[in-house]
């Protein structure tokens, strides 16, 4: 099925980027795969949208299903640019794992949002290994921009200049402007039509 879409939109002159979350918006797969997580906890598949605290845990282990994962993604997509998404990544179960504050020291990070600007790079270092560019949410910046990614400023207007300050290329798709995600009388089209 993916297969004809692609084909589909590459007829159309439309390029189809396939958006991976990680480490965030990971709960059906540590649903799936407990041993992602930090607790290794088995936890339901949330039925509700929004932020949850579990996120995936930088190990090896994880890295490895991760690239697996990817791999497929490539085979499917053509696309030179993939999304990691990257947003909305609460970091309470980082701040209490004992292989997270591990990998901090020792790789002289900060703190845990330096932990995720770490958890980015690896995955955009192996992703240019393979002729791809990573996209991720304007949440990259925090902890400082991976080089050689893509931001993708959503938050507001202020994160498209703060993505362009740090030297990155960037999607502009400030919320206040042109983020759809809501009923039409929170962002009717007569203000998305004036986003200049």
């Amino acid at each position: 099925q993916i297969k004809e879409v692609v084909a589909y939109a590459t007829a159309r002159g439309i390029t189809v980027v396939p958006e991976i979350e990680m480490p965030g918006h990971s709960r059906a797969a540590i649903a799936a795969y407990p041993a992602l997580s930090c607790t290794g906890e088995t936890l339901p598949v949330p039925h509700t949208w929004g932020v949850v605290g579990d996120v995936r845990c930088p190990t090896e282990a994880t890295f490895a299903f991760l690239e697996d994962v990817l791999t497929e993604v490539l085979a499917l997509f053509p696309s030179r640019y993939i999304h990691i998404g990257g947003d909305e990544v609460p970091k309470e179960r980082w701040r209490a794992c004992t292989a997270c504050q591990e990998i901090i020291r020792r790789e002289q990070l900060a703190d845990e949002h330096q932990l995720q600007r770490w958890f980015t790079a690896r995955i955009g270092r192996w992703l240019e290994e393979r002729g791809r560019v990573l996209i991720g949410w304007d949440e990259i910046l925090d902890g400082g921009l991976p080089a050689g990614a893509t931001v993708q400023a959503w938050q507001g207007s202020d994160r498209i200049t703060a993505a362009l300050a740090a030297g990155a290329d960037v999607i502009a798709s400030p919320s206040e402007w042109v983020y759809l995600n809501g009923p039409a009388s929170s962002l009717p089209l007569s203000r998305v039509l004036q986003f200049d």
